[in-house]
């Protein structure tokens, strides 16, 4: 996931109330006579294609799309971890990854559109609940095939971006409130930094710090500035990577924010500084890491983005269930039993369906990373058919429809 591509978009102001309105509703045309019974034939990407022939070039399409798209999957562990990609074994993992994660996404969404088609011919006519949440719901189904890396790369960024939308959709006061999102990623930040220090886990974070050996009372203090410095600088770097990054693809350099640097030499070096003074208080390792765990989550108000707020819990939530897993059951079979549960698999056709139906019907609380997914990696017929929806007749839909330039094959 990159982190510069985590931009919540700016909410509506009362001046475009009007404007976000019609932006929301829009879409429901299409569910309403006369356009609820328009011809499957707006939903497909070129002019006179049958449901079958849409669903077979959509599965290429949309892989080439999903290819672009999850470009960085490749090109980052490549770059990360160069020296152990020269080995045929890790240089094949990645890439294997990469393919399956572009084949579900593409599979997923040209199913999503099929069976879009398939409740039309059904029903006669384009339904409420058919439209497009349980045909995505349905497609979303493969992610019971997917591999375990795969799978828990989809509900990772997946789920933290259904979890946002759905607050904001319901308003609820944590939406408004800088303090309780900080205090949500405090409390995140508690349960990942603690197992992690504790070696417990060793998925992503937004920094990791190297845990304290147990004699580190005894080292001088010039070489733990030294272990300190060096650790501020490498996150120095990443953050002004990210902030540059985020600029080149806004095309505007001479206004290049420093929010992500900000953020993490604040974490990291707060983390630290607590770590440093902490002991002294002959407090215990573990709890010192606890304590400076959650306090330095508290540089989250320089950051102030509620998706990353809403990916950190969903972090603490997976940390916390994978502690859970690991206990010995011993003859409890109710524990066995909730161990079991695959949360990935159930989450992932709930949140993915419900983002794709706030993209079509409340597309304003939507966030940019979660909106870029879905319209991406469908080949943009996603935004193809709110453009059409927002168009004022059937006639003019249907002529634009069949007037539209016939997509490349290849490219």
């Amino acid at each position: 996931m990159a982190w510069h591509s985590l931009v919540v978009p700016p909410q509506c102001v009362p001046e475009s109330h009007r404007q976000c309105r019609a932006m929301a509703v829009a879409p429901s045309k299409l569910l309403e006579k006369p356009l609820n019974r328009m011809r499957c034939c707006v939903l497909h990407s070129r002019p006179g294609q049958s449901c079958t022939h849409a669903l077979l070039w959509n599965i290429y399409r949309n892989y080439v799309s999903s290819a672009k798209y999850y470009a960085p999957l490749l090109l980052l562990p490549l770059l990360l971890q160069w020296r152990k990609a020269r080995s045929s074994r890790t240089l094949i993992h990645i890439v294997k990854n990469y393919v399956q994660s572009v084949s579900f996404a593409a599979c997923i969404n040209a199913f999503t559109f099929y069976f879009m088609c398939v409740s039309r011919r059904l029903h006669g006519r384009f339904v409420f609940i058919c439209t497009p949440y349980l045909s995505c719901w349905l497609a979303s189904q493969l992610s019971w095939w997917m591999p375990t890396q795969v799978l828990l790369y989809f509900v990772t960024g997946i789920t933290h971006a259904a979890l946002e939308s759905l607050l904001r959709h319901l308003d609820v006061g944590l939406v408004h409130s800088r303090y309780s999102q900080t205090l949500v990623f405090m409390l995140s930040s508690l349960a990942v930094l603690h197992y992690q220090q504790a070696r417990k886990y060793s998925g992503f974070w937004f920094i990791k710090p190297t845990p304290l050996p147990e004699d580190h009372n005894k080292w001088p203090v010039a070489k733990r500035l030294r272990r300190s410095a060096k650790q501020l600088q490498t996150y120095l770097g990443i953050g002004l990577a990210l902030d540059l990054g985020h600029a080149l693809m806004r095309h505007n350099l001479k206004q290049m924010r420093l929010q992500s640097t900000r953020f993490l030499v604040s974490y990291i070096g707060l983390f630290q500084f607590l770590q440093f003074l902490l002991p002294k208080m002959k407090l215990q390792l573990r709890h010192s890491n606890a304590v400076a765990a959650f306090v330095s989550g508290a540089s989250f108000a320089l950051l102030n983005r509620m998706t990353f707020m809403s990916f950190a819990a969903v972090t603490a939530c997976q940390v916390l269930w994978q502690q859970f897993c690991a206990r010995d059951t011993g003859e409890d079979k109710l524990l066995a039993l909730l161990q079991q549960i695959p949360w990935a698999k159930l989450l992932i056709p709930c949140s993915l369906a419900y983002l794709v139906h706030i993209f079509f019907f409340h597309e304003n609380i939507l966030n940019g990373l979660a909106k870029d997914f879905i319209d991406s990696t469908c080949d943009h017929n996603g935004q193809r058919l709110l453009n059409l929806m927002k168009l004022p007749s059937e006639n003019v839909i249907l002529a634009t429809v069949n007037r539209s330039p016939k997509t490349s094959f290849w490219f």
